[in-house]
């Protein structure tokens, strides 16, 4: 139902006028899910339940955040761990933004190359415009995929990042050998393909891992098998790569 609503919302409304009066928007949304039953890490609201799209994903009815998200704020707070970090976070959504500036770090600096996020810089990852060991945390989630020279970007991503920082990564996964084709150019070949329009592969955990580690990386793979129903978190999987 949600999304059937948001679909026709989208129809009627000007997409400016939806992006300037999102919050309001949501707002409204979070009011028929007023509770207790469950807790956003991210907005730091509670409600009956989060709203369940129609691939299996938990959406809070407040900032919209997913699973993925609202796990990723409990590892960066145990890796902030009471020090002062710079962050650099690659396509920011806006209610992880808000909670991470809200977090006592050394810097937050957000990026995003296409312009769909805001942010505070335009960052190409496959040559980063900064100079070298300069961040302790860098958020990299689901943008590998979409990212031709991938391994130009990984090495990047190793070059900015200081001795003992910690990259969190994590794209759509299957199992097997990592999946591409650059010869499929169209949307509707990469739709069928990668599962996405505007994807160029599809990882599989291991392979990424070994791109990773090719580049100097060590990489821990964290295994998350179980939900948690309270936090609406998902089973999934994250690297966490580290330069050392």
């Amino acid at each position: 139902m949600y999304e059937k609503v948001k679909k026709i919302a989208k129809q009627l409304i000007p997409h400016r006028l939806i992006k300037k009066h999102e919050d309001k928007l949501r707002g409204l949304v979070a009011l028929s899910y007023k509770g207790n039953n469950v807790t956003c890490t991210v907005c730091d609201n509670s409600f009956s339940k989060f709203i369940k799209l129609e691939n299996g994903d938990l959406l809070c009815p407040n900032c919209g955040s997913l699973p993925r998200t609202r796990r990723l704020i409990e590892l960066i707070e145990v890796e902030n761990n009471l020090e002062i970090k710079k962050v650099l976070h690659f396509s920011p959504p806006k209610g992880f933004r808000e909670k991470l500036r809200k977090l006592e770090l050394g810097s937050y600096i957000t990026t995003d190359y296409e312009g769909e996020f805001d942010a505070d810089k335009r960052l190409n990852i496959e040559a980063i415009e900064e100079t070298d060991n300069q961040y302790d945390i860098i958020i990299c989630y689901h943008v590998l995929e979409h990212i031709i020279k991938d391994e130009q970007a990984i090495g990047e991503l190793y070059r900015v990042l200081k001795q003992e920082g910690v990259c969190f990564i994590q794209t759509p996964f299957k199992d097997g050998d990592i999946y591409e084709d650059y010869s499929i150019t169209s949307r509707t070949g990469r739709l069928e393909h990668f599962g996405q329009e505007d994807h160029v592969r599809v990882y599989s955990v291991e392979g990424l891992k070994k791109r990773l580690e090719q580049k100097g990386f060590v990489v821990e793979v964290l295994n998350f098998n179980e939900p948690e129903n309270k936090k609406g978190f998902a089973r999934e999987v994250v690297l966490k790569a580290i330069k050392k």
